[in-house]
């Protein structure tokens, strides 16, 4: 087994090399890998979390080396009864010397089924909880039979342990990093599949419009304290918040004069068209943006639509985006109007203070107003 100062420049390295790893396989490969490498571990495995089930995604043994040939992925449920599962289910890191004579009162128990089926003997294990940056877990990282230097099967340590945790939560970052990347490009397929289902329409929101609205919320949100995972949600969800606009008649949404009742009406359907387009998806973006579509023009105070949601019951991304749009728009030239000044903006912002719009979301985007600025400008007409 490694010292300790050569066990902490090894994690060093090793978290600039899963930070490097763009594909999930590879990723998780790597991090089962170094975990087993830094504890001299004969084999492990690897779990992620969907739902309320662990899906067993990867396995390796130095004593079985053809393993991950025939290995299939299978769930497992987030309960008491495995040890993998009571690790996911309490956050609790779990350390064995003996796998074969743990204590009948403990609620889970080891399957012997895999050593049996393979001529293997598995002895100590430690089974480490993966958590985030927000202390969620997001999967299991198991390590099985650590080795001592004449290649005897050990117990893992004191110390080892708190290095595996610290290495897990390394990992858990990398991973849910990938994952949104994954995500963001299947949502963007999916994307443009679901734009096609609606092609008999047109949509006269301009590109720079919506790439600006969208930076818009990206940076209010990072004021706001929101994690880079959700900055890049609202980033790449936003721009699909007038999605619903595809429906509404071109003579209304080119008017070049104020809509009458009838037309205001038909106008304000948007958001539930561009609900109804995006609900379905499987795709956390996908969901996200159908939020945003929905709640974009609820009011802080009761008074918006379509669904007249009151305060923080309207989703946080709707009251972002809500700003982040009524900014852009009021700070740019439309077939009806000329720009706002800059000042007159400000002032209709502050008067509507928890009123249209949530405060909190206000000051974010004031402290922010510079940074706001210098996209507008990069990204103007």
């Amino acid at each position: 087994m490694l010292n300790k100062e050569t066990i902490l420049n090894e994690l060093i390295s090793i978290s600039i090399l899963i930070s490097s790893k763009s594909s999930l396989n590879d990723l998780l490969d790597t991090v089962l890998l170094k975990a087993r490498e830094i504890t001299n571990s004969d084999a492990g495995s690897l779990y992620l979390k969907e739902g309320n089930r662990l899906i067993f995604l990867i396995t390796q043994n130095d004593t079985l080396k053809d393993i991950n040939k025939n290995f299939k992925s299978y769930p497992i449920y987030i309960d008491k009864h495995s040890i993998a599962g009571y690790a996911a289910f309490t956050g609790d890191i779990i350390r064995i010397d003996d796998v074969y004579n743990i204590p009948k009162e403990y609620p889970f128990s080891f399957n012997i089924e895999f050593d049996q089926n393979n001529n293997y003997k598995s002895t100590s294990m430690l089974t480490i909880p993966m958590k985030d940056n927000e202390k969620e877990v997001i999967g299991v990282l198991q390590l099985i039979n650590a080795k001592d230097k004449d290649n005897e099967t050990v117990s893992y340590s004191d110390e080892i342990e708190k290095i595996v945790e610290s290495f897990a939560s390394i990992a858990a970052v990398a991973i849910k990093n990938v994952q949104l990347k994954d995500s963001i490009k299947r949502a963007h397929l999916e994307t443009i599949y679901r734009l096609s289902v609606a092609a008999e329409y047109k949509d006269t929101d301009t590109g720079s419009h919506i790439k600006r609205m969208s930076k818009y919320s990206e940076i209010i949100a990072r004021k706001m304290g929101f994690d880079k995972n959700y900055c890049e949600l609202i980033l790449y969800a936003s721009p699909l918040h007038d999605i619903g606009k595809l429906g509404i008649p071109d003579a209304i949404l080119t008017k070049p004069a104020k809509l009458d009742p009838d037309e205001w009406e038909m106008m304000k359907k948007h958001t539930a068209m561009g609900y109804e387009i995006l609900k379905d998806s499987s795709e956390h973006l996908i969901k996200f943006a159908a939020s945003i579509a929905l709640t974009h023009h609820e009011r802080y105070d009761g008074n918006g639509y379509p669904n007249r949601l009151k305060g923080d019951n309207i989703p946080i991304e709707g009251r972002i985006v809500s700003l982040a749009d009524v900014f852009d728009a009021l700070a740019t030239k439309r077939p009806y109007k000329e720009p706002w000044p800059l000042d007159k903006i400000i002032d209709l912002i502050q008067v509507e203070r928890d009123k249209q719009f949530d405060a909190k979301v206000i000051d974010a985007f004031l402290d922010s107003l510079d940074e706001v600025l210098e996209v507008q400008r990069r990204l103007s007409e």
